[in-house]
């Protein structure tokens, strides 16, 4: 085979490249690839504001802030009639200082506490709603209470939890959401003094987690089930998701479709003001080039890589600018020996970290979707000075990043 057909092959593997340039959960650097998740995964800890309305047997006392925290991974694409599953999940229910402060007041120094119901729902699927309450011990006890700092439930008690198997619809997407949650706390005097209180917890800035979407291109006939995927992510402010999403892609090398992967990922606020904006900030990514595409490619004669990513677009439903290209100076792309049986996973950029957005939502609509659209690059193989331009059609269905409700 030629050089031109070396290029032609590893056109949709650069246009990925430059989708992962776009987004990924890091502070000053590029995205560990020790963090990336296998293709075809979404992994990400949201932060989520919600308020609670406290009680103290019947009596309604006050409504205060909170927030859930939960870690897990889903896939990124979904098959119509597909099983999936939200995996690896853990977490925690923040209940604010205003209990431990009514501690203070009646010497109370320990408290606890059990998560009577906890619902993760995935809209459109069956079931709509799975309680975690039902299938996991999510109760602490004798916590320490120090007044005015939070008491803080982990979910679950021990290991992590599995929602699910939901099934996908026929089309369209499901949209994971935080469907409420109620704890019960018994706060516990040294004295021997007991003050028992109940919270109704609902969200409070909108309760959309993630969206998948569904269409016939995925096969549907395995669950879509992700386990043993690195996950640790630092807690995020509240009302934010830091993650990475694997994307996978189809791309045209040599005239035949070849699987690729991009992981991108970053720090996303959850929802966006009507009158405001909304950025992907801290933002790196990488490539994934699966052993299978590293053999093909190999055999194909082409031993090493290297180029420039030139273009990366992203779609924004309900929101300008609408089909930006986030990397208008490009990125490079450096020399990467491939080696049989062995998968490639490049961050990008290797150094630092870039911004995507600001986005501005639409004056009507309910919510700004964004998602992974084409890309566009240079090439080189083999060393070899010749350049051949690559590109990538986006993923189908749809790899989105983020379903921000718009307040």
């Amino acid at each position: 085979m030629n050089p031109s057909s070396f290029l032609r092959r590893m056109r949709g593997a650069l246009a990925l490249m430059a989708v992962g340039v776009a987004l990924a959960p890091t502070t000053a650097s590029a995205l560990d690839t020790n963090l990336v998740p296998s293709i075809g995964a979404d992994t990400g800890r949201f932060t989520l504001p919600i308020s609670c309305q406290i009680s103290v047997g019947t009596l309604k006392l006050i409504k205060i802030g909170g927030t859930v925290d939960i870690q897990g991974i889903a896939p990124v694409q979904l098959g119509p009639g597909q099983a999936f599953y939200l995996s690896q999940g853990s977490g925690a229910l923040t209940l604010p200082a205003w209990l431990s402060t009514l501690g203070g007041i009646a010497t109370i120094n320990k408290a606890d506490a059990t998560v009577s119901s906890l619902k993760i729902g995935a809209t459109r699927s069956t079931p709509a709603t799975v309680d975690l309450s039902r299938l996991y011990d999510l109760s602490v006890t004798d916590v320490p209470v120090v007044s005015g700092k939070p008491i803080t439930v982990g979910l679950p008690k021990t290991g992590s939890f599995r929602v699910g198997p939901y099934i996908a619809p026929a089309d369209g997407r499901v949209q994971f959401r935080f469907e409420g949650a109620t704890a019960d706390v018994t706060l516990k005097s040294s004295l021997g003094l007991k003050i028992k209180v109940h919270a109704e917890c609902a969200a409070s800035q909108g309760n959309a987690l993630l969206s998948v979407a569904v269409g016939s291109q995925v096969d549907p006939s395995k669950p879509a089930l992700f386990e043993g995927e690195p996950l640790s992510y630092p807690t995020v402010a509240a009302g934010n998701l830091i993650g990475i999403v694997n994307a996978p892609y189809k791309c045209d090398i040599g005239g035949q479709r070849y699987d690729v992967g991009v992981a991108v990922g970053g720090v996303i606020p959850l929802a966006v003001k009507r009158t405001g904006t909304l950025s992907i900030t801290q933002a790196s990514g990488a490539i994934t080039l699966p052993a299978t595409t590293v053999n093909r490619l190999m055999d194909a004669g082409v031993t090493s890589i290297q180029g420039k990513v030139d273009e990366l677009k992203l779609i924004v439903d309900n929101g300008t600018p609408a089909n930006p290209n986030v990397l208008p100076g490009g990125t490079a792309i450096p020399s990467t020996s491939l080696v049989r049986d062995k998968a490639v996973v490049l961050s990008l950029p290797t150094n630092g970290t870039v911004t995507a957005g600001p986005f501005k939502p639409s004056a009507t609509a309910a919510s700004m979707v964004i998602g992974m659209g084409s890309a566009a690059a240079t090439l080189q193989f083999n060393g070899s000075n010749q350049t051949v331009p690559v590109s990538c059609p986006k993923p189908e269905p749809d790899a989105l990043l983020v379903d921000a409700p718009i307040l």
